[in-house]
């Protein structure tokens, strides 16, 4: 009988600290529960009336299951026998209902009611609490906070130059055998490291913006048609490419295993503030009676979308083009017609500079630990101004828009092209003077044109 069964001392604390009567724990335990059984559903904060109402259901042999059920049950293999067991459990028809439409199979709904009716509690295996990872480990904040920086201490600062794992575990964690692998490519931290990454995270996520309301749209009145004209074509041209340069990184980033998590996270951080840059220059392309310009050739897209391996990209993308992008912020900065553009230019500048900043400074790791590869660069450099020189060639518009922009007006055109060209000159110098500091000199194998731009 009920009243005759013994309560564990354990057991009679947990129902007095879970509102468990005694008499409801003596009814539980001789309708055949266990005492951890029971310690287990006032753990998981059953009430002591869901637990009346349970072993009501249970005694009275549980509700006739309506027609509805019954056939939902024949749809989903379940026999009538295992829906009135699951009613006389205290299954709720909605509940039962629910496992069927999600596909619970007979068996998985017979397995759980065996563990439910008394069948075997899990074992605790805790041997994962003396893995032999590097314990007792304090990182402590610096001026700037917690950085990564901060956190690459002992074993987990230790960024192998290959890594051995094709699975997401983190450095430093323990692997265990069998675990699928991600479908990384790369694991030789020559071809993505930078020594400058962890900061240049720490920077873009500290540097936020945003668009809709950080930017003073109410400043920008209505410009001249030429010169309306004139910067939604440049913020054409700048949407386009700059959503080129985030597809193709998102399509690089996942191939990074992940031994250099700095570097996937500051790729991520560079993903993100291109979209900004998408959505800020179209937003101004659309803000002031204006509209969207025509497409640009894309000859240099192709040199950035062809490339095979991640060094290129980066010689080619985050060192050539966006050192021409940060000119143009640059001069444009310099020209804005308006608060908006002023603080659009300002800031789109300081996000493309860290860009032009991871991309210098891993061509410098690579030039110092891997000095074979500097013939290999210099083709992908010359590939990448070849295509940079075409763009030039046949894309007129841009170059007129620009032109316009910094003129004041169709009739400045002239006057506009000359600080276009001043622009372009200062780019290369730039370029030149980046690749420099990697030590890649440039300077004797610059494209022809290009030096003639530079020279002029």
């Amino acid at each position: 009988m009920a009243d005759t069964m013994t309560i564990p001392e354990a057991l009679r604390a947990k129902a007095q600290e879970k509102g468990w009567p005694d008499d409801l724990v003596q009814q539980a335990l001789a309708a055949g529960a266990t005492p951890e059984q029971l310690a287990g559903y006032m753990d998981q904060g059953v009430t002591a009336d869901q637990a009346r109402q349970f072993l009501a259901a249970r005694a009275a042999g549980g509700a006739e299951p309506s027609a509805e059920l019954l056939a939902a049950a024949q749809a989903a293999g379940w026999p009538e026998d295992l829906v009135r067991q699951a009613l006389s459990m205290g299954a709720a028809e909605a509940d039962l209902m629910n496992y069927m439409s999600m596909g619970v199979t007979a068996e998985q709904a017979r397995q759980f009611m065996a563990q439910g009716a008394g069948g075997a509690q899990p074992q605790l295996d805790l041997s994962w609490m003396h893995v032999p990872t590097e314990w007792n480990t304090r990182a402590r904040p610096t001026k700037h906070g917690l950085t990564l920086e901060a956190i690459n201490i002992g074993k987990y600062g230790e960024v192998p130059d290959t890594w051995p794992y094709q699975t997401e575990m983190p450095r430093g964690a323990v692997p265990i055998p069998g675990v699928e692998g991600m479908g990384y490519s790369i694991f030789e931290k020559q071809e993505v490291w930078s020594d400058a990454c962890a900061r240049l995270y720490e920077e873009a996520i500290q540097r936020r913006w945003r668009p809709a309301t950080d930017v003073p749209w109410t400043s920008i009145e209505p410009l001249p048609d030429d010169l309306e004209r004139a910067i939604c074509q440049i913020c054409t041209h700048i949407s386009e490419k700059e959503q080129m340069e985030a597809d193709v990184l998102g399509r690089w980033e996942p191939e990074i295993s992940y031994g250099y998590h700095e570097v996937k996270l500051y790729l991520a951080t560079t993903i993100f503030e291109n979209a900004r840059a998408v959505e800020v220059f179209r937003k101004r392309a659309l803000s002031n009676g204006g509209g969207l310009g025509i497409q640009s050739p894309g000859w240099g897209f192709r040199s950035v979308v062809d490339a095979r391996n991640f060094t290129e990209m980066v010689a080619v993308q985050m060192v050539l083009q966006d050192s021409l992008t940060l000119a143009q912020y640059a001069w444009c900065y310099r020209y804005a017609k308006n608060p908006a553009e002023e603080f659009i230019f300002g800031h789109a500048l300081q996000d493309k500079a860290r860009h032009l900043a991871y991309g210098v400074t891993h061509l410098k790791y690579v030039m110092n630990h891997r000095p074979d590869r500097r013939e290999e660069v210099q083709r992908y450099l010359d590939k990448g101004e070849t295509m940079l020189l075409q763009d030039d060639r046949k894309d007129p518009a841009t170059r007129e828009a620009f032109a316009i922009y910094f003129g004041g007006s169709k009739e400045n055109i002239r006057e506009g092209l000359h600080v276009y060209r001043r622009m372009r000159k200062m780019f290369l110098e730039q370029y030149l003077a980046r690749l420099q500091w990697a030590t890649i000199d440039r300077t004797a194998r610059l494209m022809p044109d290009l030096k003639a731009q530079l020279e002029a």
